[in-house]
Formats: structure tokens, sequence, C-alpha cells
């Protein structure tokens, strides 16, 4: 392969590995209090919130509350029970605490304070393992409310479930550093215990030596050229 060909070659995955974007953050707490039928008290659930802020890089990143994208919820040990809800086309209600940030390294360092959703759009959520004829309802992230998730039967009856802790907590300490989300928000409503994808990246100073290495090949082609 000539030289020019793999250095376009490397920078064509070096583009590719940089896109992953947007990001997510999870947070794990336990089910309590739940009159859901299928959501089990005792098991664990996850709040995953999918935040874009156009930056295929996160270290040093901020992401301000009009770029959530996505939250899903995954209910039960095995994830059985999920809740899509795309926050584009149906924004949270409420979204306080300024701004989630990582630092240099990456790690996760301030959260927002609150997100709660309360107007929920039908054709914005996509439910899987919710019983027949239930629709979700509300739902709050906001380290006081208690009852965290709640959805609505056929006969127009408000159920929920509680977090044990009270809550779901916002302090960084209780979620996930930021990682790369692929894939389409709702289709997480598809496949029960579907995890968030992490796929590769390239930090400032990796693009930064590939861009060197692209142009040293260039350089060396050239110079052969001219021999």
């Amino acid at each position: 392969m000539k030289v020019q060909h793999i250095a376009a070659a490397a920078l064509a995955l070096s583009l590719g590995a940089a896109q992953a974007a947007p990001f997510a953050t999870t947070y794990q707490g336990q089910i309590a209090a739940s009159t859901i039928p299928g959501i089990h008290n005792g098991q664990r659930y996850t709040l995953t919130l999918m935040m874009d802020h156009g930056n295929p890089v996160a270290d040093s990143a901020d992401w301000e509350p009009h770029m959530l994208t996505c939250a899903i919820w995954r209910m039960n040990d095995a994830g059985n029970v999920v809740v899509a809800q795309d926050l584009l086309a149906a924004p949270p209600t409420t979204v306080q605490g300024g701004a989630t940030a990582v630092g240099g390294n990456g790690a996760l360092t301030h959260m927002f304070d609150a997100i709660e959703s309360t107007n929920t759009l039908a054709a914005a959520v996509r439910a899987l393992g919710l019983p027949p004829g239930w629709v979700v309802d509300d739902w709050y992230a906001n380290g006081n409310t208690s009852e965290v998730f709640s959805a609505t039967d056929p006969q127009a009856n408000t159920q929920a479930f509680e977090d044990a802790a009270g809550s779901v907590r916002m302090t960084p300490a209780y979620w996930s550093n930021p990682v790369p989300f692929t894939g389409n928000c709702l289709d997480a409503a598809s496949a029960p215990g579907a995890g968030v994808a992490s796929v590769p990246t390239l930090g400032h100073a990796a693009l930064a030596l590939l861009g060197a290495l692209v142009g040293g090949l260039g350089l060396r082609s050239q110079r052969r050229k001219d021999s």
C-alpha cells in the first residue's frame, strides 16, 4: 500500500473513532415500595442520561440543560422493564443546577441538581415490559423526591416505585463517568438488559500525535518523489 494511502486510512480511522457523541452517564439505585406489576422491590434500577455537546472528546467538557437528549430507565436486575424518553422531542419540565461537567481526566465533577419530567409525550416515549395498557407518567431525579418513577394503569390509577435511598442522588459520586453512546435513544427499549455501548475515542493528545504521524508520512512520500 502506498504511503499516502496509509496516511489517508489512518486519518479516516481517527475521524471515525472521534465521532463518538453523545455521551451517557448512569445512576444505579434500588427499587422500593413498587406498586407497578413487574417492577420488583429490592432489585436494582438504573437511569441513564444522554447528553450531546457536539464535541467528540469528553475531557474538560460541560453539558448544558438543553444538551440532554435521552433518558433511559432500566428496572429489575434483569433489566427487563425499560422506558426510554427522547428528551429532544419531549424535554424535561425541570432541569436545575447549571451544567454537568467532567475534568481533564474525563471524571465527572458536577451533575445537574434536578431533572424532572412531568409532561411525557407518548410519541417520544417507548416502553418495554410494562403491563399492557400502562403509560409512563412522571419521573424525578432531584435528590429529594422519594417516588422516582410512576406509570398509569388502564383505569387511570397512578402507580410508582421509590428509590430505597430516598431519591435519585444527584452528586457526581453516584453517577458514572460519561462514556460515548451509540445507537438510537428509543431503540434502547427494544432490547432488555441492553447497556450503554462504549466506543473508542481519541483524546486531544492522541489526535495531535496522529496528525503529526499523518503529516510525517506525507512529507516522507513527497521527499521520495523529489529524489
